[in-house]
């Protein structure tokens, strides 16, 4: 009986095991059937958004681009900004899918990280000046000009935290630093211990009142992390002039980016829940400054994509400072090849060999405005006070720039001062009257006011207007100081958005989407860089088009149309091509053998898609076609699509 009963409870065990095995089977498949639903649907919803929403942006684009009064110009540019913060937030939620479901993949691309960096300071320039904010960014010499990576994501990171501060800070500064780790660690270990930082933001309530903080900041106002410090900085930079080896052999770059800002900061209570999706600090952040909560989620999936960690340390009515680490890697700029050349931004170098002296009262400010000054090649002599700058106009002070050298007096609008206006201007028109007029410097203020009053205000020869960034500042001098252009001119010619213009100028496109406003968008885009453009409205009139032989240099095919859509029209026109190469094989004679060289025909076909999850590069290579643009398109994404294959290098 004993046996029995053993035998009888095994198989009542085994019974009840295989049949939890079974159910959870079940509910497996019935999770993965949800996800799955869950993506299409998320797919689906984002593509019926998307497709109105780029003939909305494609619509007040083309307006733009008419003649219009001032107010009607501000009606369409107000319009067409919350058409594109609507189309970023349906991006968040996607990524948001994306990562969820693990489909996000990030791509391996040359890319200037400096250059990025400047797009982010245009992005939010005009907000922080409205705001009266010194926006600020700073990229250590020791990182290479060029890297690999997901130019993208990285941008979005750091487009991510900049707009969080820019949201929550009304009066200081936001700084960005980029250095490489080892470097960073070094200059910052002796007081790491001194706040009590957790990997995922938390901080110890002890470490909120700092006893010893430095205002010797960006814009003098406090700020939460004392591991920015000024002395910090400086050693930061002393390692930038060391000449030490610095691990140059590794492929690999580690950066350490830091957003420093002095917002409100975060409440005690909710810095545990900050990297939380959807949720934010409280119900008054999002009542008084809007936002869904899903930005910080989505930077610390992108920044562990790219090996790294994020933390902050914040406190409250002081400020933030985000901190997260990227690996990348090493490129050199001689191993790029053409295709790829076009993602770099070279910069003007008509400025090499001039030199400026700077008046600003704040180390770290004046730091800043000479690294962008060294990446036109400028020298640089930074002073605190119009007193030290006239005695180096004069020669006094022993100064390394020599008098007849020196193009330029940069003077920062809050180092002026009144008392100092007369004497320097007095001062000035001695040395004119003395003869010095050949030696006397372009007077340049950086204001972050409005230029004109500005310099009708203080009677500079000019006023560069902050955030600083190279480009801008390379444009601000070339007027100001008269140089010739031509070069600079010649290089955006090819580097620049007019080289759009010369891969479709007089290129056939043939332009395929069954949604007719859609149609009018492209073909208006495409024209305006000189292409020729025709459109139908179906995968089966695209075919009788592409009958070979035709006439059209690339083709942008919409994914989802009735009756016939993008993938199997495109599958049909490589079918159409496959059966004209047989035939050209089949071709005996010479005459044939020269129409066989005529018919070795590939189309590049591009997927046109307002569905961005599943226009992937593996989905589209299925079928047949060579890359995929997403609706709606801009000026950078279309010209990376076009120029592998209308390029100078592509033959004909």
């Amino acid at each position: 009986m004993l046996i029995g009963y053993i035998i009888y409870a095994a198989w009542n065990r085994y019974d009840s095991v295989t049949e939890d095995c079974r159910k959870m089977k079940a509910l497996k498949k019935r999770a993965e059937a949800a996800d799955v639903a869950k993506s299409q649907f998320l797919a689906t919803v984002s593509h019926e958004i998307r497709t109105p929403m780029n003939g909305v942006l494609g619509m007040l684009d083309m307006l733009l681009d008419t003649e219009l009064k001032s107010t009607q110009r501000d009606f369409a540019q107000t319009a067409q900004i919350c058409g594109k913060a609507l189309i970023s937030l349906i991006n968040e939620v996607l990524d948001r899918a994306k990562i969820e479901a693990g489909k996000l993949e990030l791509e391996s691309v040359p890319f200037d990280l400096r250059s990025i960096l400047d797009e982010v300071v245009s992005l939010f320039s005009s907000k922080s000046r409205e705001k009266g904010i010194e926006l600020a960014v700073y990229v250590s010499e020791r990182v290479p000009e060029i890297l690999l990576g997901d130019p993208g994501r990285f941008r979005q990171i750091i487009t991510n935290l900049v707009g969080n501060s820019i949201k929550f800070t009304e009066r200081g500064h936001i700084f960005v630093q980029v250095h490489l780790a080892d470097h960073s660690n070094l200059a910052t270990e002796p007081k790491v211990e001194s706040v009590a930082n957790g990997i995922n933001g938390h901080i110890d309530e002890t470490s909120v009142v700092s006893t010893s903080v430095s205002h010797n900041t960006l814009s003098g106002f406090e700020a939460a992390d004392s591991r920015n410090s000024w002395e910090n900085f400086k050693a930061l930079l002393s390692y930038d002039t060391n000449d030490m080896a610095y691990g140059s052999d590794s492929e690999n770059v580690t950066l350490v980016v830091s957003v420093e800002d002095t917002g409100i900061g975060i409440p005690i209570h909710a810095q545990g829940r900050v990297f939380m999706p959807f949720m934010q600090a409280d119900s008054s952040t999002s009542r008084n400054y809007g936002g869904t909560g899903i930005g910080l989620s989505i930077s610390k999936c992108l920044v562990e994509l790219m090996s790294g960690q994020i933390n902050f340390v914040s406190r409250p009515n002081v400020g933030s400072t985000f901190t997260f680490t990227a690996v990348l890697q090493r490129c050199e700029r001689n191993a790029i090849n053409v295709s790829k050349s076009a993602l770099l931004h070279p910069l003007p170098s008509s400025f090499q060999g001039l030199s400026t002296l700077l008046v600003d009262k704040r180390p770290v400010r004046a730091t800043i405005t000479e690294y962008h000054l060294q990446r036109l090649g400028i020298a640089s002599k930074s002073v605190r006070t119009i007193e030290q700058a006239l005695s180096v106009l004069l020669g006094r002070n022993g100064t390394s720039l020599p008098r007849k050298q020196l193009s330029m007096l940069l003077v920062e609008s809050d180092s002026w001062g009144l008392k100092m206006d007369v004497p320097l201007r007095t001062r000035f028109l001695e040395m004119k009257q003395n003869g010095c007029e050949s030696v006397f410097p372009q007077v340049i203020l950086l204001s972050l006011a409005d230029s004109d009053k500005m310099k009708a205000e203080y009677g500079v020869d000019s006023v560069i207007t902050k955030p600083l960034k190279a480009s801008t500042l390379a444009a601000c001098l070339f007027q100001s100081l008269g140089i010739s252009i031509t070069q600079a001119n010649n290089e955006k010619k090819h580097h620049g958005p007019d080289s759009l213009y010369g891969l479709l100028l007089g290129k056939n496109i043939l332009v395929v989407d069954d949604n007719k406003v859609n149609l009018r968008v492209a073909a208006g885009t495409l024209k305006k860089y000189g292409a020729k453009v025709e459109c139908v409205e179906s995968g089966k009139d695209a075919l009788e088009l592409l009958q070979v032989p035709h006439k059209f240099d690339l083709c942008l095919m919409d994914i989802q149309m009735p009756e016939m859509d993008g993938f199997e029209a495109t599958r049909q026109i490589r079918a159409i091509e496959a059966k004209a190469h047989e035939q050209t094989d089949n071709a005996d004679n010479s005459e044939a053998g020269s129409a066989a060289k005529k018919a070795q025909w590939h189309l590049p076909v591009l997927a046109m898609t307002a569905d961005v999850i599943q226009a992937t590069h593996e989905e589209c290579t299925k079928y047949g076609m060579d890359g995929y643009v997403s609706k709606p398109f801009e000026e950078k994404q279309l010209f990376k699509a076009v120029q592998k294959f209308l390029g100078p290098s592509t033959s004909s």
